[in-house]
């Protein structure tokens, strides 16, 4: 692996020294988002500092998200998927912010390494969690405005939190397979395992959760825009998941040029690690900004409380469109359910 080379200290070049590897057999072991290096040259000093810039700003975002959505803002079934968004989003972010901060320190030894598995293993289960629960917030919202007599009256009230625990089991168990034969066993002494893990996880991201993602939005796009009413056009929720999905295809759009070009034709990685990772960490700090920028009402002139702003970017103005119960510009009336939902 790329973690048992070296860097030669005083070579104007900076050259890699791999005792006994060779650059083909380096190029076949790399993993998916637990790699070590991508690029020929180590990231910039000041590429660490910008990650923990990121990442403590994201932490902070997602923190208040959490703290918001958890506690001070009525649950309602989208604002429990943006909960455990907001706790992937933090997960990954504190995994960065950790290996950035052994990396900027230049840390070493055995705790220094174990430090940096369990870290490589938490973002990816987070990030694993963090992409599986925007098909599912999307779907849902879909089904909700095409069909609002039947979501509201047939659902079950736990659903989002039976489908965000269920989505969760998921991204631990594959990150734990990952992991075992990848890192506890080793990429050599797993072979070809460890490639077809790797394989898996970039098919189960970007041709199942990516489609998945996209195809509702679509739906919700066509059928807001060609068939509804305007009332349900102004909905800030719809804003808001076609904004986030939005945020995470253009930001990972390198890590899926990576992944598409070295595992169909083996042409090695376009782009260095920490440009993707950053990319990345930018995806999981944004969705805090996003529903503040959708939550904020321009003719405010004065500060309004965060709590307001969150809770306005839940406004729901299609399904009240729907059964009559409130007004669009009422947002204690746009947080209650809809009568025939279960509170």
């Amino acid at each position: 692996m790329s973690g048992n080379c070296s860097w030669e200290a005083h070579s104007p070049g900076r050259n890699k020294v791999c005792p006994g590897v060779s650059e083909a057999p380096e190029l076949y072991s790399r993993g998916f988002l637990t790699i070590d290096q991508l690029a020929l040259l180590p990231p910039p000093v000041i590429v660490h500092y910008i990650f923990l810039l990121f990442c403590l700003c994201g932490l902070v975002g997602n923190g208040l998200v959490l703290w918001f959505f958890g506690f001070s803002i009525k649950s309602s079934p989208f604002s429990i998927y943006f909960l455990h968004l907001a706790g992937a989003d933090g997960g990954y972010l504190f995994s960065k912010a950790v290996l950035s901060t052994l990396n900027t320190g230049g840390f070493l030894g055995t705790f220094a390494d174990y430090v940096r598995v369990v870290s490589q293993a938490l973002g990816l289960c987070t990030f694993l969690a963090g992409v599986s629960l925007l098909p599912a917030v999307s779907t849902e919202r879909c089904l909700s405005v095409i069909f609002p007599t039947w979501y509201w009256r047939q659902r079950s009230r736990r659903l989002s939190a039976v489908v965000a625990a269920l989505l969760w089991v998921l991204s631990l168990l594959v990150t734990s397979i990952h992991n075992y034969f990848c890192v506890f066993l080793g990429r050599e002494a797993a072979g070809q395992a460890c490639m077809h893990m790797d394989v898996f996880l970039g098919i189960l991201v970007f041709l199942v959760y990516c489609p998945l993602m996209v195809l509702p939005c679509l739906a919700l796009i066509l059928h807001v825009e060609c068939r509804t009413r305007r009332r349900q056009r102004s909905a800030k929720l719809n804003h808001v998941i076609l904004a986030m999905v939005g945020v995470f295809l253009v930001s990972s759009i390198y890590l899926g040029i990576d992944w598409f070009l070295f595992w169909v034709f083996r042409i090695p990685a376009p782009f260095p690690e920490y440009v993707t990772d950053l990319c990345l960490c930018i995806n999981s700090s944004a969705k805090p900004v996003v529903y503040f920028l959708a939550g904020r009402d321009k003719s405010q002139r004065l500060w309004e409380p965060l709590r307001v702003v969150f809770q306005r970017a839940l406004r729901d103005g299609a399904e009240l469109g729907e059964t009559g119960s409130g007004t669009p510009n009422t947002v204690t009336m746009e947080m209650q359910a809809p009568p025939g939902y279960p509170s």
